[in-house]
Order: C-alpha cells, then structure tokens, then sequence
C-alpha cells in the first residue's frame, strides 16, 4: 500500500507556472492573430524566455516547500509536516478502515554519545536511525524527526498486530548494524507505541501515550545497564 503522501519534491509550482504562463502566451497569440491576421512567428523565442522563467521560479517554490516539511539533517519530514498534515492522515485512515500505529524513538544514551565521541558522531547516529527507520517501515508510515534523538514513526495497519514484528525488526537491525567502525560502539533505542484510534484521536496525546511507553522502555535499559 502506498500512501497518497510522496517524500520527494513535487512538481506543483513548475506545473502551475507554467500553465499560468501558457495561458497568458496563448491568450497574447489569439489577440494578435484577430487584430493582424496572423502571428510573427509559429514559436517565438520570447515566449520560450518567459516558459523557462516560469519553470525556475515555480521549482525555486517547489525546493522551499520540500525544505519547510524536511529535517535538514537526516531528511525525514519535520515536527511541522506532521502537526499540520496529521488531520489529513486522520481523514485517509478513516476512508480505508486504518489504524495508525504512533511509534517514538529515542536513543538511549544519546548525550554520552555525544559527549565522548563529539557532535559530528551524533549526527552520524541520527543519519543511520533514520535509514533504518525508513528501511523498516517503508513506503506505508509518515517517518518525521520529532526532535533531538527522537523520531516519530506513523504506520498504518489494518492489523495492529504486525507492527510488533516490525518493531522487533527494526530493533534487530539498531542492534546489527556496525556502529563500531563509526566509532560508536553499541547502541540501542527506546520505542514507545500508541494506536490511533484506539488509545487516542489526537497527535497530542498519541504522542503523550507513546511518550509514556516508551519512558516504560526507557526504566527497563537503565535498570540492565546497572545489573
């Protein structure tokens, strides 16, 4: 199932523009040809100025509608992609009889990573979470970073079962990817999870529930860190 939702720039501005500017051209050939009998020529070389003006400004507009939903970092969509988009995602599991599963993802330990191996090392985590979030769950979640170390992964099921599986699948691949030769050493994740619209109909308090799990995570990787 593919969502409706594309995760590469669109094309809307450059469309737009140019058929605005089509419009305009073709209106301009039509007032030309009724007033003198005829146009100067078939093609005109400024029209094709003005066609190709058109489709920069329109993908300069497309690249900073890309860039406002994205995280500069990693490229996963932004907090403000999916607090705006969410009532939108809301409709669409509801006219195919979805579940959204809401998933939060913190790494564990994330400032000691940072304080002994330096930001650059930080950034290198979040860039491979990132892809292994979007190898994991693929073309059917909303994948955004929700903040610092924490992402937040929006699924949808029919079944909320299988998100489980997919969950242990992920956490599988956090624990078998080389993070040595990054000079990382091991790492692991927290991942909380709230159902839409089970446990809560709002972004707010899917996330607020998620939250709460995965703090429940969170308790139980300390308390084997000591034993």
């Amino acid at each position: 199932m593919k969502l409706i939702f594309g995760k590469k720039m669109g094309y809307r501005g450059r469309i737009i523009s140019i058929l605005f500017i089509s419009a305009i051209l073709l209106f301009i050939r039509e007032m030309v040809k009724k007033h003198f009998g005829q146009v100067p020529h078939p093609v005109p070389i400024p029209a094709i100025i003005v066609l190709v003006i058109a489709w920069y400004l329109g993908k300069q507009y497309d690249k900073y509608v890309y860039l406002s939903t994205r995280d500069s970092l990693t490229g996963l969509y932004n907090r403000r992609y999916v607090t705006d988009n969410f009532p939108k995602l809301s409709r669409y599991a509801n006219r195919r009889k979805l579940n959204i599963c809401t998933l939060l993802v913190d790494v564990n330990d994330f400032k000691e990573i940072n304080d002994h191996y330096g930001h650059d090392a930080g950034d290198v985590v979040l860039v491979n979470i990132s892809k292994i979030l979007c190898d994991s769950f693929g073309q059917r979640s909303i994948i955004a970073r929700w903040g610092g170390d924490e992402f937040l992964v929006l699924v949808f099921v029919s079944d909320v079962n299988v998100i489980i599986d997919e969950i242990n699948d992920f956490n599988s691949k956090i624990k078998n990817e080389d993070w040595k030769h990054k000079s990382i050493g091991t790492l692991s994740v927290s991942v909380g999870k709230a159902t839409y619209p089970t446990d809560a109909t709002s972004l707010k308090e899917l996330v607020a529930k998620a939250d709460n799990s995965m703090y429940e995570y969170k308790i139980k990787h300390k308390m084997q860190k000591l034993l």
